[in-house]
């Protein structure tokens, strides 16, 4: 059988996740799977590619998946992916700006690649005592965030993935906090649940078996990227530029294991808590109605 499978665009933890499987290396069993790149937040197109059936199955936001299958989508959640860990998702200001403190955020400017940042907001709420409503967001591409902190356009900014490595780096930038430190202070997670892996509910219904296959070729492909990074790199960056160390060290921030384990059902209770508290999805539901268990 045919199968597309879309990932966002631009991020080296995606590329290099599926990149076996796009080029081929890994084949899974009994489906001929096409890879694409779509873009990331703001942009909704990945998760209404899935909803429309342009494509089958797809990595997708965990909150963007929860609002869109409590409204009623035929998706259909099959294991988390992309788990932050302690490093890898920070917000970073300048080391001789004002902001000193999570609090000295309060009446400015936060930069991300989305706006509004459902899961910052909620942590500085929460773990730092600031008023969120006093918090100002603005959305800029991610590879323009570090410029847009360093010429004074935002007061802070939120960094991940291959990028969070390069504000590490950068002269005159400081980490103020990473969300997995706060969501660790807050609940005793070390983990961040932030993508998961969803299909069309049609698909699991036409093809019994069509999940674990799945999730088989995933491990397969990501196992295949942890001894080829160099190569992924090198074919990542032909394609999008960047610097190969940063992308090397970026690989080891998150945790992928396409999985749904008891702890990450835990995790998936207490995030989809913080989203109704931030009025990002309306109320919870029970996993059993939202992933395949």
């Amino acid at each position: 059988m045919d199968l597309t499978f879309a990932h966002y665009r631009n991020r080296f933890c995606m590329f290099r996740t599926y990149y076996a499987l796009a080029v081929g290396k890994i084949k899974p069993d009994g489906i001929n799977m096409k890879v694409i790149e779509l873009p990331d937040p703001p942009s909704k197109e990945q998760e209404e590619a899935l909803i429309r059936g342009d494509v089958q199955a797809a990595n997708l936001y965990l909150p963007n998946f929860l609002r869109r299958k409590l409204q009623g989508a035929p998706i259909i959640g099959l294991a988390t992916e992309w788990k932050s860990t302690l490093k890898g998702n920070g917000v970073f200001v300048r080391a001789d700006g004002p902001v000193k403190t999570p609090k000295d955020l309060e009446g400015r400017l936060i930069a991300t690649h989305q706006g509004l940042h459902a899961i910052h907001q909620y942590l500085l709420r929460r773990v730092y005592g600031v008023d969120d409503k006093k918090l100002k967001w603005e959305s800029y591409p991610q590879e323009k965030l570090l410029d847009t902190l360093m010429s004074g356009k935002a007061d802070a900014v939120v960094l991940l993935d291959h990028f969070f490595f390069r504000g590490e780096v950068a002269a005159g930038v400081n980490c103020l906090y990473t969300d997995g430190e706060a969501w660790k202070k807050l609940h005793g997670f070390d983990e961040l649940i932030k993508h998961m892996v969803a299909a069309r509910e049609d698909l699991l219904q036409q093809h019994p078996g069509i999940k674990d296959t799945l999730l088989k070729a995933f491990r397969a492909s990501f196992a295949y990227s942890e001894d080829h990074l160099e190569e992924i790199a090198a074919a990542f960056i032909a394609r999008y530029g960047g610097d190969q160390e940063a992308l090397l060290a970026s690989a080891r921030y998150p945790k992928v294991e396409f999985t749904f384990t008891e702890k990450e059902q835990k995790l998936a209770e207490a995030e989809m808590d913080l989203l109704v508290a931030v009025g990002q999805i309306p109320h919870k539901a029970p996993l059993s109605t939202l992933f395949s268990l």
